[in-house]
C-alpha cells in the first residue's frame, strides 16, 4: 500500500505554520480572502508610492533619474541558503526558517518552502515594468489554506551596500502601500541580515538570517534589465521532483514520512542546513510515500529520508528509538526541466 501525497514541508521539525503565515497579508483577519482568489496569480499593478523617494521619480534612489533601476545588487547580495529564527509572527517563534535563493533563471531571484499541498511560502525578486516603469519587484507569497496570496512590492528606497556590506532596502506594495506592507531587508554584513516586515502597521515577521551556503549566480546577475512582465506575469517555470519513501514492513499504525534535502552532507545526528525539506503522514499498512516538491532548484543534492513512526520528530528535531532512517545523504539529481524521480529506502531501525 503506498501513500502519493504533494509536498508537506515542516522544516526539520520547527517550521510548520510560518510557511502559511509570513506569506504577507495571509494572517489579517479583516477580508483577507477576498484579496486573491484560489487561481489568482497576482494583484493588479497600479501607480507605485514615491514616498521615502527624496526626488519623486519613483525610482527610490533620490537622484530625479526615474529611467534608471536601481537596488538590483540586492539580487546577488541575497544569492546563498540563509537560516535563522523567525520570530515576532501572528503565531509565534519559527526556528529555524531556511530559505534557498537561487536564480530560476537569468532574470529571477527565488526561494520556497512548502507546509503542504494548500499552504507555501515563496520569495522572488525580479525587475518589473510598474505603471510603465522598470522597478526592482519583491513578490512575497503562497498559497494559504488552499487560497493565493500573492503580494507584489517595490523599492522605495534604499542604502547602498558600503565596504563592510551593511546595507538597507525598503519595499512597500503596490497595491496599498506602505501602509500595507511595509518589507524591509538589512544587512549588517555580507553574511547577515534582518527581513523586518509590518503589514497595516503591525509587526507581521522579524527573521534574523546567516547565510550558511554561498550560491553561485550568472553573471552579471541578471543577466540584462529586461523587465519580467508589467505586475502579472508568472512565476518562471523551473524543476519538479517526485521522492519515493519506501520500508520493508507495512504499518501498524499512521506514521509521518520526512524527507530533506541538502547540498551539502547532512548529519542526522545534529542540525541540518537544509534547502527544502517535506513530511507526509502514511496511513497504517503503508510500506511507501510518495512526496513531490514542486519549483524546486536544478542541480544536485543530498536526500535523506526519515520515518517518524510516534509523530513526534516536529518537537523533538531528532529521529529516535523506533524511528527508521535511509543510508545517509543518498545522491538526488534534480534535471533543469521537468520531473525528476528520486527513491530512498529507509533501512536503518533507531
Amino acid at each position: 500500500m503506498a501513500v502519493n501525497a504533494r509536498a508537506l514541508n515542516g522544516g526539520w521539525g520547527a517550521l510548520v505554520v510560518v510557511s502559511a503565515c509570513l506569506a504577507l497579508g495571509a494572517c489579517k483577519d479583516d477580508g483577507a480572502g477576498s484579496e486573491l482568489g484560489p487561481t489568482t496569480e497576482s494583484t493588479a499593478a497600479e501607480a507605485p508610492e514615491t514616498g521615502g523617494d527624496g526626488d519623486g521619480d519613483g525610482d527610490g534612489d533620490g537622484d530625479g533619474d526615474g529611467d534608471e533601476i536601481v537596488g538590483l545588487e540586492l539580487m546577488t547580495a541575497l544569492g546563498g541558503l540563509w537560516t535563522g529564527p523567525a520570530t515576532m509572527t501572528p503565531l509565534g517563534v519559527f526556528d529555524p526558517m531556511h530559505m534557498d535563493l537561487r536564480a530560476a533563471d537569468g532574470h529571477v531571484l527565488f526561494s520556497r518552502v512548502d507546509l503542504d499541498a494548500e499552504n507555501s511560502l515563496r520569495f522572488m525578486f525580479s525587475i518589473e515594468a510598474i505603471a510603465g516603469q522598470d522597478r526592482l519587484v519583491y513578490r512575497n507569497g503562497g498559497y494559504f489554506l488552499g487560497q493565493l496570496r500573492d503580494t507584489r512590492t517595490i523599492l522605495q528606497d534604499h542604502t547602498p551596500l558600503d565596504p563592510a556590506g551593511v546595507s538597507s532596502w525598503r519595499f512597500c506594495a503596490i497595491d496599498g502601500g506602505c501602509d500595507y506592507v511595509d518589507a524591509r531587508w538589512e544587512f549588517q554584513s555580507p553574511s547577515e541580515l534582518v527581513l523586518d516586515v509590518s503589514v497595516k502597521g503591525q509587526q507581521h515577521v522579524l527573521w534574523i538570517a546567516d547565510r550558511v551556503e554561498a550560491r553561485d549566480l550568472p553573471d552579471p546577475f541578471p543577466v540584462d534589465a529586461t523587465a519580467q512582465g508589467s505586475g502579472d506575469a508568472p512565476f518562471p517555470p523551473m524543476p519538479t521532483l517526485e521522492v519515493q519513501v519506501s520500508w520493508q514492513d507495512p504499518l501498524a499504525d499512521p506514521a509521518d514520512v520526512w524527507v530533506l534535502l541538502s547540498v551539502q552532507d547532512c548529519p542526522l545526528a545534529d542540525f541540518c542546513d537544509y534547502a527544502r525539506s517535506l513530511r507526509t503522514t502514511a496511513e497504517a499498512g503503508a510500506t511507501s510515500a510518495t512526496l513531490t516538491i514542486d519549483q524546486v532548484h536544478a542541480g544536485g543534492y543530498k536526500g535523506n529520508a526519515i520515518l517518524d513512526r510516534d509523530q513526534n520528530l516536529q518537537a523533538t528535531l531528532f529521529p529516535g528509538t523506533g524511528d527508521a532512517v535511509s543510508l545517509p545523504n543518498q545522491a538526488v539529481t534534480i534535471a533543469a526541466s521537468g520531473t525528476s524521480m528520486a527513491a530512498l529506502v529507509t533501512l536503518v531501525e533507531l
